[in-house]
């Protein structure tokens, strides 16, 4: 009876992390596809780097500064003076640069429109009009439908210096992610991703806490039976299998470094960027190896070859031979399943593998850290503050869970191996 309740067990506990983790596969795809579209939308290149969102802040400013302008009282007056002082100048340099062109034009040095000029005083007449004029002009700043006007004239400018100046963007990507998300700006389609992705985070969570319970109660059960049978074993191979897969499918790593904020002050107007990501990776052993191979250089293809044959091939050659060998005991002669069941480990380094990814990021934080510090003191008259965003991602523990498994796999079928060959099958339950 306990031997059939054992069983319904481990089949219960097999179905259980079976659906969990292709439920959490699924997931993590679309926080994937979730999170890529969130890092589209934060590049720096349609914020810090984009001309068009430079010209929005100006824009702002410019909004503000028109609306807030006030002509009376002691506002009024400085605004005379300013405007009078600007009149002034501009007259000296018209006037010197007119008698400037007409001595070059002349005969003899003498010129007629300029004594003329002199004669019927034009430029002390206009400067004598200088306060009539300032008058004139304040009287049309104080009306709201000539400060519209003067606006639109600023904003069109911006414009066009804008598209004299700089390249266009291409918003395509922007755009389209933005109609995917039936979004009208960035701002709301941002809010509405990161609402998303919390309430994909919640459902992977739960997935990930039912097969880290299944995982240690497999474990237990491991450390606590003195036999393991043709049922029992098999089960946990197919249980190594499925973290294997779940390892090299998903991201193990995120690098990610953005800054957070970068502020600075201009005419009493605060300039802002927030979240502008500077640099992103997320991607699985299987798409490393990909894009490795996918590469003109013969170093890379085949680092990408030993990649993928260190931490896929190898590993499940191991499995599929753990498990033929449950069956048929006299393989254990045979010098191929032998080398994969029992010394393959040696090779498959994944144990190593798992140390080397694990100080990767390590080195990839401190890295990006460090760099992001210089970065917020470049200025002390603007506000940077950087944050390192790079964490490890559930692909590393999911790896890092095959390896104690597959490592706990082969310690059982080497027990089982110095026991004498009498049957073509395990230890009965």
């Amino acid at each position: 009876m306990n031997h059939i309740f054992s069983k319904i067990a481990l089949i219960a506990l097999f179905i259980l992390i079976s659906f969990s983790s292709f439920q959490s596969y699924k997931l993590e795809n679309s926080k994937r596809v979730l999170k890529q579209d969130l890092i589209v939308l934060s590049d720096i290149k349609y914020g810090m780097f984009n001309v068009d969102e430079w010209k929005k802040q100006f824009a702002k400013i410019i909004i503000n500064r028109i609306k807030e302008l006030k002509l009376k009282g002691k506002d009024r007056v400085v605004a005379q003076k300013k405007i009078k002082k600007l009149l002034y100048e501009v007259i000296e340099k018209f006037e010197l640069n007119y008698k400037k062109e007409n001595r070059q034009k002349a005969l003899f040095g003498i010129s007629l429109k300029n004594i003329g000029a002199d004669i019927f005083e034009i430029f002390d007449k206009l400067r004598k009009n200088v306060p009539k004029i300032t008058e004139e002009i304040i009287n049309f700043l104080e009306k709201k439908e000539n400060r519209e006007s003067i606006k639109d004239f600023i904003l069109l400018q911006l414009d066009k210096y804008r598209d004299s100046t700089f390249q266009k963007v291409d918003y395509s990507a922007l755009n389209a992610i933005l109609e995917n998300y039936n979004s009208t700006t960035k701002e709301n389609c941002q809010t509405q991703i990161h609402n998303a992705i919390k309430v994909v985070d919640e459902k992977i969570n739960s997935y990930n806490l039912m097969i880290l319970i299944v995982y240690i109660l497999v474990l237990i059960s491991i450390l606590i039976r003195k036999k393991h049978t043709t049922f029992s074993i098999p089960f946990y191979i197919f249980i190594a299998f499925q973290l294997l897969l779940l390892g090299v499918l998903l991201p193990m790593i995120d690098i990610d470094a953005r800054i957070g904020l970068m502020e600075f002050n201009l005419i009493g107007e605060t300039i802002s960027f927030k979240d502008q990501i500077l640099y992103y990776k997320s991607k699985s052993i299987i798409e490393m190896s990909k894009l490795m191979v996918q590469q003109e250089k013969i170093r890379v293809i085949v680092v990408g070859i030993l990649v993928i044959t260190f931490s896929l091939v190898f590993p499940l050659l191991k499995l599929l031979s753990s498990l033929i060998l449950i069956f048929k005991r006299q393989l254990i002669q045979n010098s191929i399943v032998s080398f994969l069941v029992f010394k393959s480990g040696k090779w498959s380094m994944a144990d190593v593998m798992v140390v080397a990814i694990f100080m990767s990021y390590i080195g990839f934080s401190g890295i990006i850290s460090s760099q992001l510090d210089q970065l917020e003191k470049i200025s002390t008259n603007i506000n940077i503050l950087t944050t390192n965003n790079s964490e490890l991602q559930n692909g590393f523990y999911f790896f890092l869970g095959f390896v104690i498994m597959s490592i706990c796999i082969s310690q059982i079928l080497i027990n089982q191996s110095k026991k004498p060959i009498t049957t073509t099958k395990l230890d009965p339950m």
